[in-house]
Order: C-alpha cells, then sequence, then structure tokens
C-alpha cells in the first residue's frame, strides 16, 4: 500500500514538472517576438531610426576633406537655402568689406532676401563658415584659392589660375566661383622712398640680402601662408628681417609712416599706396600668382536663388585696380565708413537705384 502510495506521489510529482517545464518552454517565445513586436507596430518608429541613422553620416560630411558634400545634398532636394536670406559675407579688411557690402545692395535690388556678416575674419575663418553653411557667398581672391586653400603650386597666368580653382572648388567643395574681376589685389612689400634710397631697394631680390638690417610690419597669416614669408625664403633665399612684428590689417602702414618698421608687407589696391607714396618692390622672380577678386557662392544657395550669377556677374566687370583703390583710400584715409562709400559708388555708376 506504502508502494502504491510513493508510486502516486511520484507520479504526481512527475506530472507537475512536466507541466512547469511546458509553461517555460511556451513563456520563452512570448518574452522573445515582444520587442520586436513592439519596434514594428509603431510606424514612426521606422522612419524615427532611420533618421537618426542617416545623422551622422550627414555630419560627418562637414569635415574639411568631406566639406563639399553637403552643398550637393542642399540642391539636390531642392535646396536647404530656399526661402532663407542669402548671407552675405567678408573677410576683415577695408577692399573685402567695400565689395562685400556691393554685392549685399545689389542683391536686395534684385529683390533677394540678405543678411550681412562682414568682417568676419581671415581666410580660414571664413572658408570655414562657407563650407558650414553659416554664410552663403563672399568675394575671394584666385591667388589666395589656389594656393592658401586648395595647396596648388604657384601659377601665372590669369585664366589659367581662375579655370583650375574654379573646377577644383566645384570638385571638392561644391562651390561656385562666379566671374572674375579686372582687379588684380597681388601680394607686395612696400617702403618709404627714404628706405628705399637708402638701402638701394627696387626689387624682392635686393630686398632678400637686406632684411636682416631692416624690421618688417607683418600681417596676420603672413608667417605661415605659402605665399607669405615661407614663400619669399624659398624663392629668393634670404629674408631673414632683423624683426617681425604683427600689425592689425589697418595699422601696417602707419607702423611704416611712425618709423616703427621700415618695410611692410602690403597689397597693390591698397589705397595708401598712392595716398602716403609708398615704394612697392618688384616681384621679380614672380613668387606671387594673380589675386583676382570674384564672388564664392554655395551651390545650394544659388540653387534656391539663380538669379545672383548674373546679377553679380555683372557687377564684377566693373571692379578694377584703379577703382577699388580709390575707394579703398576713402575709407582708410579719409575715414569714410564703407557702406556709404560702396553705396555711393553703385549709384554713380548708374548700378543701384537712388
Amino acid at each position: 500500500m506504502k508502494r502504491k502510495r510513493w508510486a502516486l506521489i511520484a507520479g504526481l510529482f512527475l506530472t507537475l514538472s512536466m507541466l512547469l517545464a511546458a509553461c517555460g518552454t511556451e513563456a520563452t517565445p512570448t518574452t522573445v517576438p515582444a520587442p520586436a513586436a513592439a519596434a514594428t507596430d509603431t510606424p514612426a518608429a521606422a522612419p524615427a531610426a532611420a533618421t537618426n541613422t542617416t545623422a551622422p553620416a550627414a555630419a560627418a560630411t562637414d569635415t574639411p576633406a568631406m566639406a563639399g558634400e553637403t552643398p550637393t545634398t542642399a540642391a539636390s532636394t531642392g535646396g536647404s537655402a530656399a526661402g532663407k536670406k542669402v548671407v552675405v559675407s567678408s573677410k576683415n579688411f577695408t577692399e573685402e568689406e567695400i565689395i562685400g557690402e556691393m554685392y549685399a545692395l545689389m542683391l536686395e535690388q534684385a529683390g533677394i532676401p540678405v543678411e550681412r556678416k562682414l568682417n568676419l575674419g581671415t581666410v580660414d575663418i571664413v572658408q570655414a563658415a562657407l563650407l558650414k553653411g553659416d554664410i552663403s557667398l563672399y568675394p575671394e581672391y584666385t591667388g589666395t584659392g589656389l594656393t592658401v586653400i586648395l595647396k596648388q603650386d604657384v601659377m601665372n597666368d590669369d585664366q589659367a589660375v581662375y579655370d583650375k580653382v574654379k573646377q577644383m572648388y566645384q570638385d571638392q567643395f561644391k562651390l561656385t566661383w562666379l566671374d572674375q574681376s579686372p582687379m588684380n589685389d597681388t601680394q607686395a612689400l612696400a617702403t618709404t622712398h627714404a628706405v628705399a634710397d637708402k638701402y638701394s631697394l627696387k626689387t624682392l631680390s635686393d630686398l632678400s640680402t637686406k632684411a636682416g638690417e631692416l624690421r618688417l610690419a607683418s600681417i596676420p597669416e603672413f608667417q605661415d601662408r605659402p605665399d607669405g614669408l615661407p614663400g619669399l625664403k624659398k624663392v629668393y633665399g634670404g629674408f631673414d628681417f632683423k624683426s617681425v612684428d604683427i600689425f592689425d590689417i589697418g595699422l601696417k602702414y602707419k607702423a611704416l609712416l611712425d618709423g616703427n618698421a621700415d618695410v611692410a608687407v602690403a597689397f597693390s589696391t591698397d589705397g595708401a599706396i598712392a595716398g602716403d607714396n609708398l615704394v612697392v618692390l618688384e616681384d621679380d622672380k614672380k613668387l606671387w600668382p594673380p589675386y583676382h577678386v570674384a564672388p564664392v557662392v554655395r551651390d545650394d544657395v544659388l540653387a534656391a536663388y539663380p538669379q545672383i550669377a548674373g546679377v553679380l556677374n555683372g557687377l564684377s566687370p566693373k571692379i578694377t585696380n584703379d577703382m577699388i583703390a580709390a575707394l579703398n583710400w576713402e575709407v582708410d584715409g579719409k575715414k569714410r565708413d564703407y557702406a556709404d562709400v560702396a553705396k555711393e559708388w553703385l549709384t554713380n555708376q548708374g548700378l543701384l537705384k537712388k
């Protein structure tokens, strides 16, 4: 009797174990599919996940090597710039501010909404802002694009430099160079007649051997740019100045005239060259490429406002060396506001309605 009872108990335990095992086996499938079902049962979840996985890829295009990808995407989808203001910028010196203001005024007259971010900074700052999309366009120089941005060897043919820069900017950055102006603001070194006479300075070759006796009034970037002091040393040799002091671009000639420097970094269209009767030394070994100015524009902005090209290309032929040198002197020499000078010139030329 006891054996039967123990057999009955054992049978109950066996039955119970089987039931528990069965419950455990069934519970597992209901637990595992649940997350998958949750993911597929909410239609909004899938698009959200797709968007989030795309976002890091888009962010990667903001690195300098890939910076051109962002404008391409914007243009191909109708342009993220559509309906937004065109942000006109410039570098941080007088000539750039004048030309940037002219671009802004001409675009506004054409009915294009404009925001100004002029005097933004040096070339690296402005180029980065353009690639990122913080600005839409700014005036740049062909020689700067060639040697500083693209890191190419110096070329001296004006059209060849423009063609190369235009193509490489499009290929690498998806940025468009509009028409270049006749104005060629090449780099230079200038001095006073007194210093030139004392040291018999007419060319950069002359200066290269006398630099050890002279003080240079430099500007930010010049010591590091390939078309700056490193380029002078490479092409001419020498150029080990007695001292090199950095001045704000607007103060470099004052340092020269006040006797705090003997030679100053110059730009060929600076109004102060004629205004202060300075001597520009000849680049006899052709270190410097041409520096024609032109608008550089993001492709997505051109896609949103295609009329920009016609408006600014219409202005470009009017910008010449003599014209910009005179306007630079109005600002730097006569201390007028660059915006007033730009507007007055455009109005006198019949390009801007009164």
